[in-house]
This record gives C-alpha cells, structure tokens and sequence, in this order.
C-alpha cells in the first residue's frame, strides 16, 4: 500500500498544539515519509489513520491503515489555536472554520473515492443514517517528555460506527470539530479501498496524530 504524509512546519514549540486534545489510548502505528530532510530543527505535525471492520461476535473482517493528508484548513486552524483563537479572518477559502475551541474530536466516515487534495473542505459523501452518522471520539493524550529533540506528543482519537441497516461501502473519513457538515472544520482526510458493511457490523476508526518526533525539518 502506497503512504503520504503531510506535514505541517512551524518555527514554534508545537507540543502546545497538543493540548487540543485529552484523554483513551487504542495504538500506536509507524509513519513513513518519502521526503527529504534539512538540517534546521523544527516543529512537525504528521497524521495515520487505522480502520477495522468487526462483525456482530467480534471478529475482524477487513483492516485499513495509511497516513494522512492534513488539510488546509486544519493548518490553518493549528496557526489559529496557537496565535489566538479570537483572531484572523473568518471569510474566504479554506480559512479555519468551526468551533475550533473544542479541537478536532469528531470523526466522519464516507463511501467517496474522489482524490485527497489540500483544499478539500469535507468528505466526498459523508454518510449520516444507519449509525454511521459522524462521533464524537474518545482520545488518548501522550506528553513529549523526553530530553532529545526527537521526541514527540501524540492524540490518539478513535470512533466506532455500527451498521443498522443495509450494507454500505465505507471508502473514506474525515476528522472534525464539530457534527453540522455545513459549518464544521475538516483537519484532515484520508481515502482507503472499499470496505463493505453488512448489518451489524461494527467499523472502528483510529486517527494518530503526532507532533514533532524528528530532529529535522521534513520538506516535500
């Protein structure tokens, strides 16, 4: 399976950004990067997003895993949060949308294969009925403690959809602050091969997000 990262590089101690995010941890997965690195120490933001699909006695059926793309909004919203939440524009293009004092606590899950790119704003076909409507996460928060510049602070997020009706195809999910598709601010998307839900079954999804875990700048 073919990776992407997205990074997001700033010149600030970026562990504040953790603390958008509190409390259950579900794992840990590896991220890879194809990118070059620099010599100039940096903050840096990567994402991984790991789907499981159960059925009714508990027996897993498929499993997806991949790295994110960060989008520009969820940047845009990361710069926001940092620098004053009460200040930039609100108007334009993929500026920081949503109830960005809550943090990126929902997750979202879509049966689009249209193509991650920067500008997306939301899923492709986000799916609300049956019990696969967008949820609220529980979250797992672990401090960088160590004394290197390699260490790194991660949210674990994780969000379980059981099917109540007909089978579904589930190719995509999105991670957001907030449940109305019209306001709410999309942090970041990732598409995967179809996964097919029969009812009953149960479809876990898990976005890791770390913050900084390189001496080095990634660049693209």
């Amino acid at each position: 399976m073919k990776l992407s990262t997205t990074t997001l590089v700033l010149g600030v101690a970026l562990a504040v950004v953790a603390g958008l995010f509190s409390s259950t941890i579900f794992g840990i997965t590896g991220i890879k990067s194809d990118a070059q690195t620099s010599t100039t120490a940096t903050g840096l933001i990567t994402g991984h997003v790991v789907t499981t699909l159960t059925d009714s006695d508990g027996n897993i059926k498929a499993y997806r895993q991949s790295d994110n793309l960060i989008v520009n909004n969820g940047e845009n919203c990361v710069s926001k949060m940092l620098f004053g939440a009460s200040g930039g524009s609100s108007t334009g293009t993929n500026v920081c949308t949503g109830a960005i004092t809550e943090g990126f606590r929902y997750i979202a899950i879509g049966n689009s294969s249209a193509t991650v790119a920067s500008d997306n704003t939301g899923l492709g076909a986000e799916l609300t009925a049956s019990g696969l409507g967008i949820k609220y996460s529980t979250i797992t928060w672990t401090n960088s403690t160590g004394s290197g510049s390699g260490t790194t602070a991660q949210a674990v997020m994780a969000a379980t959809f059981t099917n109540s009706g007909p089978t579904q195809a589930v190719t995509e999910s999105g991670l957001f602050n907030g449940t109305n598709a019209s306001t709410n601010g999309m942090f970041a998307r990732q598409t995967f091969s179809s996964i097919s839900m029969n009812n009953g079954d149960s479809l876990t999804v898990q976005w890791t997000i770390n913050v900084g875990g390189t001496a080095n700048a990634l660049t693209p």
